[in-house]
């Protein structure tokens, strides 16, 4: 028995493999921060590939890498160690580095090529024998991931629009044309709105929690996410529009653009990191994406008129806290705020509704907007909202 428990613990099957597990070494972090230079000071795919370690895993790793960094333009870039690295966490001996990563991207992927972008980012690395490390994976510490460490990219750019595919992005998901489409809506209803949509299709809901720096359970409920590029402030020209393949999975085609036009619009209408009030960020971005939609209201709006037969419309609009992307229900505030939108659109012009959000878009107090644009004041605006609630309530089945 004591031999077969020798044996067994000898070959660690729990490993995965029959190598043994190195030890990390005493200077662990001095041999990390020379390594983490070195990838920085690489100028070509051979010696990154060679920094990264030489596990097969940690040059799979560092190709794809730098072939993305390729893809994006990347250029500047620095991975300046920080911490960690120097306690194993897993089984098979590796352990977590946290590195600073600053990089700049190039106009290939349509971004402000004088913006640096600055990330922390967790490596995974395995000690090897010769006291170096493999770097096999990198998570995001806090905030986004950069776009090149989150798999294979690749850029396809079309009339006003750019696609960055991530491991292949969603292959079922014609991005491309569905750009062209929510590009042109803006464009319509918007006039003057200028610049390209930027799409990012990453594989997995994962990839896409990374990307924009949210946890997963964020965004379970979100087909896509309008930010700037790793998080950070910057010029427009670093907007893009995240899509979570998840969702999008078990939508139709009609839906589906519905949600491209929203996005398109926050992103064209430079509405990303304003404070304006929340419901009308939303609620316009959907008056535009849903202005020519033929959908009957139980379609369009099912959700919240439902909870208005069950219990009544609500007594105030959306605040912004009713759009935090954790909280159930969050379709139905959504059609709250477009039927907003909705019914202003039935009592004024097209250009009195986008005037009123540009006013608020530009920091102007809300009921002063609304009175300039309408003549009513907030109040005013909540009651007739909340009638139109009851009375489409009322007409649909």
């Amino acid at each position: 028995m004591a031999l077969g428990v020798a044996l067994l613990l000898w070959q660690r099957p729990w490993q995965g493999s029959s190598d043994p597990v190195v030890q990390i070494p005493a200077d662990a972090s001095a041999a990390l921060a020379e390594q983490f230079r070195r990838l920085s000071d690489a100028d070509t795919e051979a010696s990154f590939v060679a920094a990264a370690g030489a596990q097969d895993a940690a040059k799979e790793f560092a190709q794809r890498a730098w072939r993305a960094r390729a893809a994006l333009g990347a250029s500047d870039v620095s991975l300046r160690y920080v911490t960690g690295g120097d306690i194993t966490d897993r089984s098979d001996g590796s352990t977590v580095a946290d590195v600073e990563v600053t990089w700049s991207a190039g106009s290939e992927a349509g971004f402000d090529e004088s913006t640096t972008r600055t990330s922390s980012v967790a490596f995974r690395v395995a000690p090897q024998p010769d006291g170096r490390f493999s770097i096999v994976s990198a998570a995001p510490r806090t905030g986004a991931l950069p776009l090149w460490l989150a798999g294979a990219v690749a850029v396809e750019r079309s009339s006003g629009a750019v696609v960055i595919r991530v491991d292949g992005g969603d292959p079922d998901l014609p991005v491309e044309s569905m750009a062209a489409v929510a590009r042109a809506a803006v464009l319509d209803q918007v006039p003057g709105t200028a610049g390209e949509v930027t799409f990012v299709s990453p594989r997995t809901q994962d990839q896409t929690a990374q990307i924009v720096g949210q946890p997963v359970d964020k965004i379970t409920q979100i087909a896509a996410v309008t930010t700037r590029l790793d998080g950070r402030e910057g010029s427009s020209e670093d907007t893009v529009i995240v899509l979570n393949p998840t969702v999008f999975s078990t939508m139709d085609r009609r839906a589906a653009q519905v949600v491209v036009s929203h996005e398109a619009t926050h992103l064209l209408t430079d509405a990303v990191g304003t404070r304006a009030e929340s419901w009308v960020v939303e609620g316009f971005a959907d008056f535009v994406a849903l202005h020519d939609d033929t959908a009957p209201l139980s379609v369009s709006a099912g959700q919240v008129l439902a909870q208005v037969k069950a219990d009544g419309p609500p007594e105030r609009l959306p605040s912004a806290a009713d759009f935090d992307a954790g909280k159930h229900g969050l379709g139905a505030v959504y059609e709250s705020a477009w039927l907003v939108f909705r019914l202003l659109a039935e009592r004024f012009d097209d250009a009195a509704v986008v005037a009123f959000y540009r006013e608020v878009l530009s920091g102007a107090p809300l009921g002063s907007a609304l009175d300039r644009s309408f003549g009513i004041s907030v109040d005013q605006l909540t009651s007739q909202w909340r009638t139109y609630l009851k009375k489409s309530a009322s007409i649909v089945s």
